[in-house]
């Protein structure tokens, strides 16, 4: 093993495309099956320092712009063009080559660089199908140059048909970037970021239990280095932010006409991710599977939000002017050419798998592997967030010497069936969610929808304040947080009758609306989160206050869990024992 691995190393990992690497993977093919050598072009570039060091070996300076066989200029290297492959239906990758550029590949020495990748990848037997990018302005230039548009987003290459696609979580990125900046008008609706703001600032002042809870304020006025973040911005436009600002309209804490069209959107924009990061076969939300005749709902999702772009504009806050931001066609051109690339690979794999279904995972058509390895080539040698053109020349070299010992196929599928439940809420069964009519005011109206006044709705406190019974988003939270809590214990014990949650398995309270709100329409009644019982809800909110209160006072002291659970139990029992002598 460590000789195989000493001869590997030897082989030069310079620019370009090294003829002896390119053997080794040419072997490695010969042993793939036909939906094997299907596989993804990927490409994009990563900051390196700009410095020069004198390789003795190579006898040579590096660090200057050095595009491979296409030449070295006298420009410092800034960036690192990397291109790598993966598998489109197994789970294997290879890095395949990179280059050192002053500012950035230009697009059309970045067409002349895809063709020659996409020839040396057919040569060594590779069937490839699809080429992924971000939406920079080269790669934006490079599809133009390729004869693509957002109606026809493929090209042909050595006598492949290759559908052009950009990275779907830097869309999101974009798009949350533009949101911040101005409105999205679509048709007559408006979406504005000062409905989540506001949300926000009114989750921010809960005291006990909190909708969002993970967005911060770096979310909403991010930095210029945190708007480079695809998790901040995929964060934002979730479905728990569209679920809260529903809530809040609903109990009447945010007063604004575009709430409910900035929620409905944001769901939109939670789908259509879902639908195009798919991972597993089965799993457990359907808007998270692959591409296939039995997942409807997936093409649905893509479809819809296809048709949102294609009238959507941008409002800019400043001056007023309106614009189509290049995510928006971004967005409109990658669900056509994943939808295409699907239909084409059905119609080719019949031709493999005659008589059997074809799907297609769409997260293999994103750049998250590129990502992974620039996060190994900055660890490696410690943390270095921009590397040296000759580090990232050795940290390459090992990154390609490990692929080739690694066995790239495996005799098991790359994804597995998943049957645990999704942690969630049932949906209304006598009243669905979809007949609760918002009031002008916030309120829910219907006929079947009935508030249950309870004996926690009257004013039962003790001395500590324990049972708020004002609507808000917080107190809606706090059910939620105890809904949850509730499906933990009915899955550990399963209890035949469990007091923790209503018997009626109905959600007719208005403290619910925040678990009603967070319901995905695929969850069935037997199903998810159970709508937790009037007094379990009650108990839930004396030990948050209980905490809230206790906490900051007994942090520094020793067995805090022990003081607070010693409180807890001491108030809980005096609560039921007060509720007991009223009746």
């Amino acid at each position: 093993m460590s000789t195989v691995t000493r001869w590997l190393r030897s082989i030069n990992y310079s620019t370009g495309f090294s003829a002896k690497y390119l053997e080794q993977m040419r072997l490695k093919v010969l042993n793939m099956d036909y939906n094997e050598k299907k596989c993804v072009l990927l490409l994009d570039e990563v900051s390196i320092m700009k410095t020069l060091e004198y390789n003795k070996i190579l006898d040579e300076i590096e660090g200057f712009e050095d595009l491979g066989d296409m030449g070295r200029t006298e420009k410092l290297g800034s960036h690192a063009l990397v291109i790598m492959v993966r598998g489109l239906y197994k789970n294997w990758k290879l890095p395949l080559s990179y280059f050192f550029t002053g500012s950035g590949v230009k697009g059309d020495t970045l067409v002349e660089i895809v063709k020659n990748c996409v020839k040396k990848i057919v040569d060594i037997g590779l069937l490839p199908t699809c080429i992924v990018c971000d939406q920079g302005t080269q790669n934006r230039r490079m599809f133009s140059l390729l004869g693509a548009s957002q109606n026809n987003p493929s090209t042909e290459i050595c006598g492949k048909k290759l559908f052009l696609i950009y990275d779907m979580p830097h869309l999101i990125k974009s798009l949350r970037n533009n949101l911040l900046s101005g409105d999205f008008k679509i048709g007559n609706k408006v979406v504005s970021i000062n409905d989540i703001k506001k949300t926000y600032e009114i989750d921010s002042q809960s005291k006990t239990a909190r909708a969002m809870t993970k967005i911060t304020p770096t979310h909403l006025s991010p930095n210029p280095f945190q708007k480079m973040s695809c998790k901040l911005a995929i964060q934002l436009l979730s479905n728990s932010v569209s679920a809260a600002i529903k809530t809040c309209v609903a109990t009447g804490q945010l007063k604004s006409n575009t709430a409910l069209h900035t929620s409905e959107f944001i769901n939109v924009i939670n789908n259509m991710f879902d639908s195009a990061n798919s991972k597993n076969l089965y799993d457990r939300n359907p808007n998270r599977r692959p591409l296939s005749p039995k997942n409807s709902i997936v093409f649905e999702n893509l479809k819809k939000a296809q048709a949102l772009f294609k009238e959507a504009v941008k409002v800019c806050h400043k001056t007023k002017k309106i614009s189509t931001p290049p995510c928006f066609i971004g967005i409109i051109w990658t669900t056509t050419a994943i939808l295409e690339l699907y239909e084409q690979e059905k119609v080719d794999m019949q031709i493999y798998r005659p008589n059997k279904d074809n799907f297609l995972m769409t997260n293999r058509l994103t750049q998250d592997i590129l990502e992974n390895l620039f996060s190994v080539i900055r660890q490696k040698n410690g943390y270095n967030r921009n590397p040296t053109a000759r580090t990232f020349r050795c940290c390459f070299g090992h990154i390609c010497t490990y692929s080739l010992m690694k066995c790239l196929t495996t005799c098991c599928n790359n994804c597995e069936s998943d049957d645990d439940e999704f942690i969630t809420v049932e949906v209304l069964k006598d009243v669905p969610v979809e007949n609760l009519i918002l009031s002008e005011n916030g309120e829910l109206s219907n006929e079947n929808y009935v508030h249950e006044t309870t004996d926690s709705d009257n004013s039962s406190k003790s001395n500590e304040g324990i049972y708020e019974v004002d609507l808000s988003l917080e107190t809606c939270s706090i059910t939620y947080f105890s809904g949850y809590l509730a499906k933990k214990c009915f899955d550990k014990f399963n209890c035949a009758n469990c007091n923790l949650i209503k018997p009626n398995e109905h959600l007719a309270d208005k403290k619910e609306l925040l678990i009603i709100h967070k319901v995905f329409d695929h969850v069935q009644q037997s199903q998810g989160l159970k709508a937790p019982s009037d007094e379990l809800t009650q108990i839930v909110t004396i030990c948050l206050n209980i905490f809230k209160n206790t906490f900051p006072k007994i942090k520094s002291s020793k067995q805090i869990l022990k003081q607070l659970l010693h409180k807890a139990e001491r108030q809980i029992n005096n609560h039921f024992l007060v509720l007991q002598n009223s009746l």
